[in-house]
């Protein structure tokens, strides 16, 4: 089953596609997990919660997938296995040394990646909102002639020059970042 099946088996309720995705996801989460302290009982606890934060997100009418499943699953598990360990105690979560969890041959989830990321939502979300959404609309592949439509401009080649400029500021935004340099070599 590939990966962006699993959130429509999450949705849909299929046990076989829920089996598929625990098989295939569920070894790099009981990693993190047994890494940072906890049990293989822990690790099922997270990747469940997990499971059931993601058919929540997956239900509002807004949310779209923007990054590969398994990252995000592993992002929740992450956050939640955290939220958990500080509830305990004061200690903080520990990353092994190797940055990627492999949970199989097909499924690799990169932890760069999702540093990367936070980045580029932080970013993103310190633009003006008529970039924001002019980014949004760009991302969601709408055409330059749908976005002008959209965000009421006159013309599509003002909604390009719009656009590049909107880009050119994210970009600027991400290098002006002090962890870009960390994260650029990496």
């Amino acid at each position: 089953m590939k990966e962006i099946n699993y959130l429509s088996a999450i949705v849909s309720g299929d046990r076989s596609g829920i089996t598929q995705m625990y098989a295939a996801l569920f070894p790099a989460i009981r990693r993190l997990v047994q890494d940072n302290g906890g049990s293989e009982d822990d690790a099922k606890d997270v990747f469940q919660d997990a499971v059931i934060v993601l058919y929540e997100k997956a239900q509002k009418p807004d949310f779209q997938l923007t990054s590969k499943f398994s990252t995000l699953l592993y992002g929740v598990c992450h956050n939640l296995w955290r939220s958990r360990r500080q509830k305990k105690s004061n200690s903080e979560l520990t990353i092994p040394d190797d940055a990627k969890y492999i949970a199989d041959d097909s499924h690799e989830i990169d932890l760069l990646q999702i540093e990367r990321n936070k980045l580029f939502y932080k970013a993103l979300r310190h633009l003006g909102k008529d970039c924001q959404i002019l980014l949004e609309l760009f991302f969601q592949k709408l055409s330059m002639n749908e976005i002008a439509q959209a965000m009421g401009f006159a013309s599509e080649g003002y909604a390009r020059v719009r656009k590049s400029q909107c880009k050119d500021r994210l970009v600027e935004l991400i290098k002006s970042d002090a962890e870009f340099p960390e994260l650029q070599t990496a």
